[in-house]
């Protein structure tokens, strides 16, 4: 009877031995899953940092200046005389992209409209019937506007008018004629050259365009 109490005591400590190892087994497991996770943590691209996306929106262009529009009023011009007495009646107004321009072209608009008078008054009515004739009208007026402005630092040349042909000429006189007309286009391409050269590159003067709101040859 004294010897089977050991034994006894032997078997009631064997449960805590197994429950220690259960224990130790789901130690292990916790840990894997634990280093699992971590290493997919680790594996996961990291999300781009807030400053990125701040320096991106300060790479971004600014939102540019809305243009600004400057009438420089109505001209009233003699044109040169063809068929009879022609004038020509124009309202001109200006596109700025820089707004700052506005003040300078106030103080400056005896000049500007004395050398648009000029220019007016040395065209003729045929010369400027056509869109083209216009065209041409209005880059001699900005250049114009620019050389006041400082914007160009030479003088520039109003555009040559061209050659009209005579209804009753020889064929002589034609050939001659033509030789003239071409002449006065390749002198209007080194003048548009010249223009272009002393233009600021890509319009950073200012000057965007001269609009005609009227224009009317009577």
């Amino acid at each position: 009877m004294s010897k089977a109490k050991p034994a006894a005591a032997a078997t009631d400590a064997a449960p805590p031995a197994k429950s220690k190892k259960m224990l130790i087994i789901i130690i292990a497991a916790v840990l894997l899953a634990g280093g699992g996770g971590a290493a997919f943590f680790l594996m996961k691209p990291a999300p781009a940092p807030a400053h990125a996306a701040v320096e991106e929106e300060e790479e971004a262009p600014a939102h540019a200046v809305p243009a600004k529009y400057v009438e420089l009023g109505t001209f009233t011009a003699n044109l040169l005389h063809e068929e009879g007495d022609r004038y020509l009646q124009v309202a001109i107004s200006l596109k700025l992209t820089k707004p700052e321009l506005d003040e300078k072209i106030k103080a400056s608009s005896p000049e500007i409209m004395h050398r648009i008078n000029m220019l007016l008054q040395s065209k003729s009515p045929s010369e400027l019937a056509s869109l083209k004739g216009k065209q041409r009208l209005a880059e001699d007026i900005k250049a114009q506007v620019e050389f006041v402005l400082g914007i160009r630092k030479t003088e520039p040349k109003p555009s040559p008018a061209p050659v009209m042909a005579a209804k009753n000429e020889t064929p002589a006189d034609a050939h001659d004629e033509g030789h003239a007309a071409l002449k006065v286009e390749d002198e209007h391409a080194a003048t548009q050259e010249e223009h272009t050269e002393e233009a600021p590159k890509k319009n950073k003067g200012g000057v965007a365009e001269v609009l005609f709101t009227s224009f009317i040859i009577q």
